[in-house]
């Protein structure tokens, strides 16, 4: 994995481009939040365009997943309306897709993603690597989180966790995590594995920084991270790549409930922060 550490970004301040890396869906906008420039696997948000519709069967030739942050999109005639999540493995068939007033998602693809016209599920399709639609409103909470995360001694109050997909074959996953309004914690954390995490709402204190609705990161195995705390409550999509995820905790010092941003970004990352200056660092009007 040769993405470089990200952390963090608010997204917003990262462009839309048009089409899809490697002329899947030149019909969508594209942010691209994080990418593997050789082996192509990506994090992105696409903007699908209102009327978007392919009538056409088709697969990819890499997994999709997604969620999605706003707008309704349909697949196979299934609708996927906000907050609704799927992983549809490399060679799932899409007999039609549309979006008759727009979406946008939190897409990620395995690798670069290209369409293979088909009537018929792709040779390397595996139904056990499918999810093909969650309402997470209505999903269930993780009742065994400490054990399902390798997180001994870890106290889970005041926070909820809903397992979205586990590969059968790796162990790596994606769930939702929540906290409540004022929760906090004065641990670090390390992992033995990526961690990849979008904030969808709220807010969440880093000593780097306030993370807010649309910010993102990419952290790499082995960095101490944290501690934590929340003025006003978050729901965050969680992602960990290249094995099971597991946590060591350390203690640290005090939380830090005013911190001020100081992030780990690539070079054209700091650019774009630059030039949206402080209406990145925003706190909300009252």
């Amino acid at each position: 994995m040769s993405r470089p550490h990200i952390e963090f970004v608010q997204s917003q301040v990262l462009p839309f481009r048009k089409g899809l890396y490697g002329g899947a869906r030149p019909e969508v906008e594209v942010r691209t939040l994080s990418i593997d420039n050789e082996a192509g696997d990506s994090s992105t948000q696409i903007r699908w365009p209102v009327g978007f519709r392919r009538a056409e069967p088709e697969y990819l030739d890499v997994d999709e997943e997604f969620f999605v942050l706003e707008g309704e999109l349909e697949i196979n005639g299934r609708a996927y309306r906000k907050h609704d999540y799927a992983h549809l493995p490399r060679g799932y068939l899409r007999q039609i897709q549309s979006s008759a007033k727009g979406a946008v998602t939190l897409t990620f693809f395995s690798g670069e993603p290209h369409v293979v016209k088909a009537d018929r599920a792709g040779n390397n399709f595996d139904p056990r690597r499918l999810v093909e639609h969650i309402d997470t409103r209505a999903h269930g909470r993780m009742t065994n989180v400490a054990e399902a995360f390798n997180t001994p001694g870890w106290d889970p109050t005041g926070s909820f966790h809903k397992d979205l997909f586990t590969d059968p074959y790796t162990g790596e996953r994606t769930w939702l995590i929540g906290m409540a309004p004022h929760w906090s914690t004065s641990l670090c954390e390390v992992h033995p594995v990526v961690e990849e995490e979008y904030s969808i709402l709220g807010d969440l204190c880093f000593p780097i920084g306030n993370f807010r609705d649309g910010a993102y990161f990419w952290r790499p195995p082995g960095i101490e991270h944290g501690p934590f705390a929340t003025w006003g409550g978050t729901l965050h999509l969680v992602r960990c790549r290249g094995g099971p995820f597991a946590t060591e905790w350390h203690d640290s010092q005090r939380t830090e409930w005013f911190p001020e941003y100081k992030p780990i970004l690539p070079p054209e990352y700091q650019e774009c922060v630059r030039r949206a200056g402080q209406d990145n660092l925003r706190e909300p009007n009252y």
